[in-house]
């Protein structure tokens, strides 16, 4: 049955995610992803976890308070115990220290990672600048060529006005001068 995440299923064999992710990817644990969410098979769990215990190994470090004759090595375990509880304390803390700066690290790699994906290379950048340049260029050539072409227009507009009001004063003065020489005949 697949009913166990990755943290859950971490927190179970006492190792880190990535350890998980690790025995996923080497068939140990069976997985299942559902949307963005990965499960874990719970029986390869329970095996693991069984097969993990009976494999571990505890080094126990010596001490100077241990005779030196092969018999007596080792010092008991009972003598031990703090120190081992101690030392996997200490390494628990580390192991979740790194896991959390390994996530960090992740969370900050996928974010430069698309950073790069949408940025533009420094070339594509150059070329981009150097055409937008160019076209403000082009555009600037273009507004004075439709300035000159204004002006010419204004230009004409004005001697167009001023020979209608020529020709409208010199249709007014000759029908002023008709109609005064028919007034007159009359």
């Amino acid at each position: 049955m697949y009913d166990i995440t990755r943290q859950q299923a971490a927190d179970l064999l006492n190792v880190s995610t990535r350890s998980v992710d690790r025995y996923v990817k080497s068939g140990k644990l069976r997985s299942k992803k559902e949307g963005k969410i990965i499960y874990i098979h719970r029986g390869d769990i329970n095996s693991i976890s069984g097969k993990e215990a009976s494999k571990q190994e505890v080094i126990i470090p010596r001490t100077n308070s241990t005779v030196e004759s092969p018999s007596t090595s080792i010092s008991s375990p009972s003598q031990n115990w703090g120190t081992l509880e101690k030392i996997y304390a200490d390494l628990r803390s580390e192991i979740q220290k790194k896991d959390t700066l390994i996530q960090n690290l992740s969370v900050q790699l996928g974010e430069a990672k698309e950073v790069a994906r949408n940025s533009v290379t420094l070339v594509e950048f150059k070329k981009s600048q150097f055409l937008l340049e160019e076209s403000k260029g082009y555009l600037g050539r273009e507004v004075e060529d439709i300035k000159e072409a204004k002006d010419d227009l204004e230009k004409k507009l004005k001697y167009e006005k001023s020979t209608n009001y020529i020709l409208i004063t010199f249709v007014v003065i000759l029908f002023l001068t008709l109609a005064f020489v028919w007034f007159v005949k009359i």
